[in-house]
């Protein structure tokens, strides 16, 4: 085994900065409740336990060691209790760089090595080294994982594994910058209109639910009684009270759509995604900049997410599912493509999927099944406002137009196809998804069915790839279209 390599030395001061960054609200929450700050035994406090941080920080950089052995890396660690990690080579299933906040401010990156099956944090972090370091180490972890599998191939007697060494050790080293390589930015133009039409609201309410979690308590600390119901009370009777939902409903998506706008732009900054040998690299982010480098057979499926003003501009996002530590995990491919050139970008660095388009759709007969819960739930939400604000109310049955609207393009949308030992499924929940797998990465499949569907021959039909917690469903398709798809499965 190679002599035995340290990380960074400002990892010493990392124990220091997460305690730091976990006591944020608590020394927020301090200030706000007026400490005595002339009080001596606060600031010696502090500095002990600065100084323990730090003394902490130093023995745990001094035990965390990694090292390079023929056939695999070894990671130790740990200041009361030693941990020592052993990961093969041919185990490895992707090597990635990734910059969190911290690592930014400190000019240093973190490695993280992942293996099919591993853990949600993946299965060894590297935390705090050099970026030259991290990129030199990753390209021989690459190097030393593509020659591991080439010799597993040849053990295992395969025919094709002396035309393959070369190929493997070319794929783990990345590209010098080629004229043939394919390679797309997103540059501040796109960057702005991909913004603009984002729409991501789940993660704005994921955001949202967050920053209220921790501004809540420092408004109680702060605020007199009662503060959000004055608040509430005084903004009402300054308009009319229809006036006043219609227009805090408006101001709430506005907000939102701003926010979305936002988050996009922080996440996506920075884009681009290149071929690297036979290899494919996606780096991305302004604070949190992360770097993934994967092997495109690797891909288990692929969704193609067009929300309402983007597919009505004709544009797309790609991801991928791809087998990572994280089942929840996905790759984005590209975050604002061109519908017309889905195929080129696919040709180029997944080539083994096709942008089929969906040949059979949801019947007619269908519709009945798309519509009922949702407008009933509707009807019975509108009546209870109705009931409660009496003719401000009224205003709440501007959600049946929006509801069938949205409920019809859902039944639209509802299709697959198979072809070329490929599946094309596609639905709509609030983004219409194009979900591309092929056989092999197809682990489970279920075909179910009411019993007033099974009188209308319809079927609902779900999915599970390969390295994904979710599945992807179509619900209430012609049963003489589903069938083939289940025969299909079950031959194979």
């Amino acid at each position: 085994m190679n002599d035995r390599r340290k990380l960074h030395p400002v990892y010493v001061v990392f124990a220091l900065l997460q305690t730091i960054k976990g006591l944020i609200p608590l020394a927020v929450l301090t200030l706000l409740r007026g400490a005595d700050w002339m009080n001596m035994y606060w600031y010696a406090g502090f500095g002990a336990a600065v100084v323990l941080l730090i003394l902490y920080g130093f023995f745990d950089w001094r035990n965390y060691t990694y090292a390079l052995a023929n056939d695999r890396i070894v990671i130790r660690k740990g200041v009361l209790f030693r941990d020592e990690k052993t990961i093969y080579f041919g185990k490895i299933h992707s090597v990635n760089i990734e910059q969190p906040f911290v690592q930014r401010i400190l000019g240093v990156a973190q490695l993280k090595i992942e293996t099919p099956g591993g853990n949600k944090k993946a299965d060894g972090i590297l935390s705090a080294l050099s970026v030259k370091d991290a990129e030199q180490l990753r390209v021989q972890l690459l190097n030393r994982k593509g020659k591991a599998e080439t010799d597993e191939s040849v053990l295992s007697g395969n025919p094709a594994a002396d035309a393959q060494p070369k190929m493997h050790t070319q794929a783990a080293v990345p590209a010098v910058a080629e004229a043939s390589s394919p390679s797309y930015r997103l540059h501040g133009g796109q960057l702005l209109l991909a913004a603009l039409t984002s729409m991501n609201f789940g993660l704005v309410a994921a955001f949202v639910a967050g920053l209220y979690s921790f501004a809540d308590d420092v408004i109680e600390l702060i605020a007199p009684d009662h503060f959000y119901e004055n608040i509430a009370k005084e903004s009402v009777s300054l308009l009319p009270s229809g006036a006043a939902i219609v227009l805090l409903a408006a101001g709430a998506l506005i907000v939102a759509w701003l926010l979305s706008m936002l988050l996009f732009f922080v996440k996506f900054a920075g884009f681009e995604v290149k071929k690297e040998g036979r290899r494919v690299s996606i780096s991305y982010g302004l604070l949190d900049k992360k770097t993934h480098v994967f092997d495109p057979r690797k891909v288990q499926a692929v969704l193609v997410q067009e929300n309402v003003l983007r597919q009505l501009a004709g544009y797309a996002q790609i991801q991928l599912q791809v087998v990572s530590s994280d089942k929840n995990e996905k790759l984005c491919l590209h975050p604002f493509i061109p519908i017309a050139r889905l195929q080129e970008v696919l040709d180029e660095f997944v080539p083994q999927i096709k942008a089929h388009s969906v040949a059979a759709q949801a019947p007619a007969r269908a519709l009945l099944y798309y519509m009922r819960f949702w407008l009933i739930a509707v009807l019975a939400a509108c009546a209870a406002t109705i009931a409660f604000f009496q003719l401000a109310g009224l205003w709440s049955l501007l959600l049946l137009p929006l509801v069938f609207w949205w409920r019809i393009s859902c039944f639209r949308a509802a299709g697959m196809r198979l072809e070329d030992g490929q599946l094309t499924l596609r639905n709509r929940i609030f983004s219409r998804t194009t979900y591309f797998t092929r056989r092999p990465q197809i682990v489970a499949m279920k075909v179910k069915r009411s019993n007033g569907q099974e009188r209308r021959r319809l079927l609902t039909i779900a999915v599970h790839a390969m390295g994904s917690a979710q599945h992807f469903n179509v619900k209430c398709l012609d049963s003489g279209d589903v069938e083939p798809v289940w025969n299909w499965y079950r031959r194979n």
